[in-house]
């Protein structure tokens, strides 16, 4: 009996054991396959590549970068632009001895292709003696042949490098000199310092007054290439109907091309400079009179008039530098000697 009682008891604890182990198992298998699901959205993310937005200061560094090259790229177009409208040169001021060195450069480069006109000349010489002519006709076309010969290579000489070198030149002799700049900068600075003008009476006043007339007087003739009180008249427009009929007979004159861009240049002064001439005018009239008139001179109404008077002049170069840059007058005798040299060479052979 009790054997039997203790076998029962066995039995079912065996089969408690047995249900507990299989339920252990069955729930261990359960929350395994859940924490496997969960785990990429978690310890798995960590390993996967991963992109977060732009912060706010990578934002605003971007747009100014943007806007940095925007800007940079908007002022280049404008230089070509500037440059393009004033025949490939630039209109900025050069210094003393940046005018030096492409002067020297100029110079040497004029002199290299004379330099190579006078050795074909030679050649050709050279060979008309050894190899004379059978008659005097055949010695005259040969003679035709030559010059012809000459004809094109001084057309290309110019249109390479005399046209470029004047039209540098030209639009280098449309602004002031540094040095005159400075001059000019010192002139208003002495007119308009109340302690220069609490300094001068009588004699010393006046004729302090008429030299620094003359000193801008001078600073601009010399800009315009002419006497302010004489003006030459203004050129006719521009036209290179003589050049064409020469380069039409297989002839060449350098002078007649570069009287255009000479013609070209003044034209611009003339148009751009008229306010400045007669702003400088009225300042150097002013200077002579208050010379003439030393003894009874009344300072105070000097200095205002003198002053009055260089506000005007400054505002007309103001004027006479935004008028010239605009004008295209040197890049249009540029292009038409560039279409009708080309047009020859092209015609002939370069």
């Amino acid at each position: 009996m009790m054997k039997a009682h203790r076998a029962c008891i066995q039995a079912l604890v065996l089969t408690i054991s047995n249900s507990f182990f299989h339920l252990l198992i069955f729930y261990t298998l359960k929350y395994s396959l859940l924490l496997f699901f969960l785990l990429p959205l978690s310890g798995f993310a960590q390993y996967r590549p991963s992109y977060t937005g732009p912060t706010m200061q990578q934002n605003m560094q971007s747009r100014q970068d943007f806007n940095r090259m925007t800007n940079q790229r908007t002022q280049d177009f404008q230089m070509r632009q500037l440059q393009k409208n004033r025949g490939g040169y630039s209109s900025q001021p050069m210094s003393r001895e940046a005018q030096l060195q492409a002067k020297a450069k100029q110079e040497k480069l004029e002199q290299d292709a004379n330099g190579k006109l006078a050795q074909l000349a030679q050649e050709q010489q050279r060979k008309r003696e050894q190899h004379p002519a059978a008659n005097p006709q055949q010695a005259a076309l040969q003679q035709k042949k030559d010059d012809k010969q000459l004809t094109r290579l001084a057309v290309k000489n110019y249109r390479d490098v005399f046209l470029p070198g004047q039209v540098s030149t030209a639009l280098q002799a449309q602004q002031l000199s540094p040095e005159a700049q400075r001059q000019l900068g010192n002139l208003t600075k002495v007119l308009t310092d109340k302690s220069w003008w609490k300094k001068q009476e009588g004699a010393q006043l006046t004729n302090n007054v008429k030299a620094y007339s003359d000193t801008l007087t001078s600073l601009t003739s010399s800009l315009f290439g002419f006497d302010l009180a004489s003006p030459p008249s203004m050129p006719s427009p521009l036209s290179v109907s003589s050049l064409n009929d020469l380069l039409a007979t297989d002839k060449f004159d350098q002078k007649v091309a570069t009287q255009l861009i000479q013609e070209a240049a003044l034209t611009e002064k003339l148009i751009a400079g008229e306010q400045l001439v007669k702003a400088v005018s009225e300042f150097n009239r002013l200077g002579a009179a208050t010379a003439s008139q030393e003894p009874t001179a009344n300072p105070k109404k000097v200095k205002e008039d003198v002053q009055a008077s260089l506000r005007q002049v400054n505002k007309a170069m103001d004027r006479y530098y935004a008028r010239i840059n605009d004008l295209t007058t040197i890049a249009d005798a540029q292009k038409a000697l560039l279409k009708s040299t080309e047009a020859y060479l092209a015609k002939k052979g370069k």
